[in-house]
């Protein structure tokens, strides 16, 4: 069933419709200008001023430009106001914009050129770490070879003091031999039944005699005459033990000779010994420097191109940050045509352009069809 309404309710509803009506009067379709203008303005503007506009523009625009109240006059010329101060402030928007696009431009050119400057930096830091690495790898190899040499001094060295060594127990054992075994033979003390005591002694002295330069014919002599005793030794017995005995001093004087020269040699190794030494202490702390040289280099180089791994990031990401510039132009550019557009539609509707007038020539032909539109 529907519901019946009272006649208070009735009543009410009545004055609801007739107060819409008068606050939402009935105007042309020129009018939408209005609502084009309040709707450019009304960024600025608080709500209750956007809905008084809303309401009090139509009837202000509803009377014709002379006859318009003085209230009407001055809200018009207001609401021209309202509009020069948005169009300046939207200028200045777009001033704005366009100074935040130079000035986004100037930026891209510095991060430009502070990534040509860095980019130089870099080149330049890795050329001097390739270089410091380079020197490096001479050091080390420097260093190796200095190494190498100075063991080869020492072992050099301990070869001479050997030798030396040797020499002094060859000689020491030489001299002993032939105190031991020459000089009883000599003296003819071993006789009767020492001769196998003397054999034996014979036999180790002509080994002593076979180091010296003595002739083959010293060699078989002397064992024959060792063998006589003192007493029966004859003239050449005795030159032939002489000429032994020279020979055996002899060699024992060489090899003092020999002594002296591998002492000499030997001190002379441990001379080399002490330069190679130098020489490798030299190269390890050459070696050392070129190493810590290329370890700064090369963080020098890592920080060049850390820095220019930045710039370039900074300067990939101006593109974007450009375009949103220019867009916000474009924007701004587009704003305040919208309002221009809407404020000369406001404006027509304000001060109406009167209607064109026939050229004076033109005058007799449209009163002629003027006159045959009302004949017919």
């Amino acid at each position: 069933k529907r519901a019946v309404q009272s006649p208070k309710g009735k009543a009410r509803g009545r004055a609801a419709k007739v107060a819409r009506t008068a606050a939402s009067p009935k105007v042309d379709s020129k009018c939408v200008a209005v609502h084009e203008l309040i709707d450019e303005l009304s960024t600025g503007l608080t709500a209750s001023c956007v809905e008084m506009l809303t309401v009090a523009l139509p009837y202000a625009l509803k009377t014709i430009e002379v006859e318009r109240h003085s209230f009407h006059a001055t809200f018009l010329a207001s609401v021209g106001d309202l509009c020069s101060k948005e169009q300046t402030k939207r200028e200045e928007q777009i001033a704005k914009a366009a100074a935040q696009v130079e000035a986004h431009a100037s930026e891209h050119d510095g991060a430009a050129a502070k990534v040509e400057a860095a980019s130089c930096v870099e080149q330049a830091a890795r050329a001097d770490k390739e270089a410091s690495e380079a020197s490096m790898a001479s050091g080390i190899a420097a260093a190796n070879a200095a190494a190498a040499s100075l063991d080869g001094a020492r072992k050099s060295a301990e070869d001479a003091e050997a030798s030396a060594e040797s020499k002094v127990g060859e000689k020491a054992d030489f001299d002993a031999k032939v105190d031991e075994f020459f000089l009883p033979l000599k003296s003819g003390a071993l006789t009767g039944k020492e001769w196998r005591q003397r054999q034996k002694a014979i036999g180790q002295l002509m080994a002593l005699v076979g180091r010296s330069d003595a002739p083959d014919s010293l060699k078989v002599a002397l064992p024959l005459a060792l063998k006589e005793t003192l007493d029966a030794r004859g003239t050449f017995a005795a030159k032939v033990v002489d000429e032994a005995e020279r020979l055996l001093k002899e060699h024992s004087t060489t090899l003092k000779q020999a002594i002296a020269t591998a002492k000499a040699t030997a001190a002379e190794r441990q001379e080399e010994v002490a330069r190679a030494e130098a020489l490798a202490k030299e190269a390890a702390e050459a070696r050392d420097a070129a190493q810590e040289s290329c370890i700064a280099k090369e963080n020098e180089w890592l920080e060049a191109e850390e820095v220019l791994a930045g710039l370039r990031r900074q300067l990939a990401g101006f593109p974007e940050e450009g375009a949103r510039f220019e867009n916000e132009v474009e924007v701004a550019k587009a704003s305040l045509e919208a309002l221009r557009g809407a404020a000369a539609k406001f404006q027509l509707l304000v001060s109406p352009l009167p209607p064109p007038q026939p050229a004076a020539e033109e005058e007799p032909v449209a009163a002629a069809v003027a006159a045959d539109v009302r004949a017919q």
